[in-house]
């Protein structure tokens, strides 16, 4: 992997050959983030703006060589390339992936107020979304009888597709930025300048909001405020996701524990990703890793 990270810095069309690949391929576009992350942070941020540019434009005329539309090909590029640019940003700024990560999630939860705020109609916006997208249109009869099941109102199905979209589109990210990162502490001479992936904690403010949104959006039955408080239980996933991470660092698990722990997560999500939700929501408030740390000494 260390000469696959440095092949595609070696040379500028390298780069733009791979992000071009990688976004045109199915289930690949999130390594052309990655590599865009890649280069950032190897790089710099011009660099990076210039080779997406230049892979953008191959897409382009691909796509209408290929007689697709160029308007779907902006779109996908401005869906990913803008938000990993923009964190890449982040992170070169603070030199912190926990704190380019915190800020991720503030993005999301701004993005889901200004979708509640400026959507004269969440719920068409969401139908019209899935009989648009052939790959929403195999979930429309599942939500549709879940919506008649439970006797769910046209708000209460806005809420909950724009949870859905929010946290897959959080993780996705997520996914972009840690990918990337492995990457660029694959190339000689670099290492975790930038914090390890085993410390990340969203800290007591995102703990305390969550507190907050899940009271308030109950209390007040306010569909907006019950959406921001189940983004923000799944982000703490993550840490707890990364306190395994830090046993396994400690020597405490062995690293099939690690690879349980995501797998059980795809085969009984119900069970292990509230639990890992909770560790992880806990540890923010009481440092678990600090005080491991600090009786071991």
């Amino acid at each position: 992997m260390p000469s696959v990270a440095a092949w595609l810095l070696a040379r500028p069309q390298n780069a733009v050959f791979a992000l071009a690949f990688a976004l045109l391929m199915p289930g690949m576009a999130m390594l052309s983030g990655a590599i865009l992350l890649l280069v950032a942070l190897q790089q710099d941020l011009r660099r990076a703006g210039l080779a997406a540019v230049l892979a953008g434009s191959v897409l382009l005329v691909v796509s209408v060589a290929l007689g697709s539309a160029p308007l779907q090909v902006l779109l996908q590029i401005a869906s990913l390339w803008l938000p990993v640019f923009g964190l890449a940003a982040v992170m070169r700024k603070t030199r912190s992936l926990t704190l380019t990560l915190q800020l991720s999630v503030l993005f999301v939860l701004i993005g889901i107020c200004s979708f509640f705020v400026f959507a004269n109609d969440p719920a068409g916006f969401w139908s019209e979304v899935i009989a648009a997208d052939p790959l929403l249109q195999g979930l429309e009869d599942p939500l549709l009888e879940w919506k008649t099941i439970i006797g769910a109102t046209e708000v209460q199905f806005a809420g909950v597709m724009t949870t859905m979209y929010a946290i897959g589109f959080w993780f996705g990210l997520v996914v972009v930025v840690l990918l990337g990162y492995w990457l660029f502490l694959q190339l000689p001479g670099n290492s975790p300048d930038y914090g390890r992936f085993s410390d990340l904690n969203f800290g007591r403010v995102i703990a305390l909001l969550l507190a907050v949104t899940s009271v308030a959006g109950f209390a007040i039955d306010a569909i907006w405020i019950q959406s921001i408080a189940f983004v923000l239980f799944a982000v703490f996933w993550l840490q707890g996701a990364a306190m395994v991470h830090w046993l396994r660092s400690k020597g405490m698990v062995p690293v099939i524990a690690v690879s349980a722990v995501y797998v059980l997560t795809i085969l009984v999500p119900q069970y292990v990703f509230p639990a890992l939700a909770v560790l992880g929501y806990t540890d923010a408030w009481f440092q678990y890793r600090n005080r491991v740390t600090n009786n071991s000494k």
